[in-house]
């Protein structure tokens, strides 16, 4: 391997981390779920 695939591949994988690093270290921000469904199911386990 040649000194530019060399150099290549380490900036590849340089690039790589530092997106899994940003992407990992950004906030989350969740849908909020549904507390209630919007019809009640006409099967219980209670019942």
């Amino acid at each position: 391997m040649n000194v530019l695939t060399v150099l290549l591949c380490i900036w590849a994988m340089v690039a790589l981390c530092a997106v899994l690093f940003i992407r990992g270290a950004s906030p989350r921000v969740e849908r909020p779920t549904k507390a209630k469904q919007a019809r009640p199911s006409s099967y219980s386990i209670a019942e």
